[in-house]
């Protein structure tokens, strides 16, 4: 479950702001036929901070229904508050995923206090957990020596998701001290190629040709080394525009999903917008350029 290609799937919307469950079904498939081994649900690319409590449970439920056991699924279940991180956990559970990926509390920097809320979460659930380490959103930037004591001192830490510049750096002094442990790339997968010549095992990431992504690692683990780099030079442009900080990322990629009928509407939660005309213009001269499909999709791109 926790290898190669694991997409952070986005949470659809009708044009009114309201939930689109419809269109959920469609994505898991689009994910499972495009290579996926799992699927990270409320991640940031499903605009999770953005959902109320109902609406969150309400995605882990209609994507565990949608998977129907065939792809495992990863809950995000990060809060501020680790009572509150506790009661998702063990709702997610109960609903259903498989494993979970939390985040560190915003602003939370001691050491001691950081272990204490990550052990309170593991012993809350039988279940495995990604540790997130994404500092730009939470203002907490872990050290390799943190992150190993972690894995060390819990033992259903299973993976790790590194998004701390300069992420093939980070991996490799992890890997050098704990090469059993899963690491994995993310940030729209603008340094996959790096991060896995140094030790990782995959990738999680919104990107929206997931199937590109799980070929440059098939390509890594296999010892293919110049194929992966071809493959992911190849594709790069797209990668490093769709990898726009901040709301401007996903309306890129709902924009995507949407021209190739994968979701009905490209709508972002309010009071964020949608992918201006500007961005639609070069985006679709883009993909065109790089010989990717824009239209309808039926089976794998």
């Amino acid at each position: 479950m926790l290898h190669h290609m694991i997409p952070i799937s986005l949470t659809p919307f009708h044009e009114d702001g309201s939930l689109d469950d419809d269109s959920i079904p469609t994505l898991t498939r689009f994910y499972r036929e495009n290579h996926a081994s799992a699927l990270i649900v409320l991640g940031i690319m499903g605009e999770a901070h953005a959902l109320s409590d109902r609406e969150r449970e309400l995605v882990i439920e209609h994507y565990v229904s949608a998977a129907g056991g065939k792809l495992p699924i990863i809950a995000t279940v990060s809060a501020p508050a680790t009572e509150v991180a506790v009661e998702r956990a063990r709702r997610a559970h109960e609903l259903g995923a498989s494993a979970l990926m939390v985040a560190p509390p915003p602003g939370l920097t001691d050491p001691g206090l950081l272990s204490a809320h990550f052990e309170r979460i593991a012993l809350a659930v039988d279940l495995p957990w990604v540790l997130q380490d994404e500092p730009v959103t939470t203002g907490v930037r872990l050290s390799p020596d943190t992150i190993v004591r972690l894995a060390e001192g819990i033992p259903t830490l299973a993976a790790v998701k590194i998004e701390d510049v300069p992420t093939p750096s980070k991996i490799h002094a992890i890997h050098q001290r704990r090469p059993e442990l899963r690491l994995f790339g993310g940030l729209g997968g603008l340094y996959l190629y790096e991060e896995l010549v140094h030790g990782a095992v995959g990738s999680m990431t919104g990107f929206s040709y997931p199937n590109i992504l799980a070929d440059v690692i098939d390509h890594a683990l296999a010892g293919r080394d110049k194929a992966a780099r071809s493959l992911f030079y190849q594709y790069l442009p797209l990668i490093r525009y769709e990898a726009q900080l901040g709301v401007k990322g996903i309306a890129i990629r709902k924009a995507l999903f949407h021209q190739r009928g994968l979701i009905k509407s490209p709508a972002v939660r309010a009071p964020a917008a949608a992918a201006d005309p500007v961005i639609a213009e070069d985006l679709v001269n883009l993909v065109q350029a790089l010989g990717l499909p824009l239209g309808p999709q039926e089976g794998p791109v």
